[in-house]
């Protein structure tokens, strides 16, 4: 299985984690990640913290957002505001 380019993420929390809308647990759940899954990391933003961990990460390929506390990054994940847009999907 192939890695996506840097930078991305693996789940670590065995319980897997779930995608929400917006980053906070108060925001609609979208799906989940099983434990181990890699995901392409758009960009971070600081937000509310979850186990004393504020990050959380917008994914490269689906506008949700994911807990960093349940995510070990490779490679550098920019702030929201120094990313790049990314292409429209469509």
């Amino acid at each position: 299985m192939t890695r996506p380019p840097q930078p991305f993420g693996t789940v670590v929390s065995t319980a897997g984690v779930n995608l929400r809308q917006y980053p906070s647990t108060d925001s609609s759940v979208v799906g989940n990640l099983n434990h181990g899954a890699e995901i392409g990391l758009h960009s971070k933003v600081h937000a509310q913290t979850i186990d004393g961990n504020s990050i959380w990460y917008l994914l490269r390929d689906k506008a949700v957002w994911v807990s960093a506390r349940h995510v070990d990054n490779t490679g550098e994940v920019p702030l929201s505001k120094d990313a790049k847009p990314s292409a429209p999907q469509g």
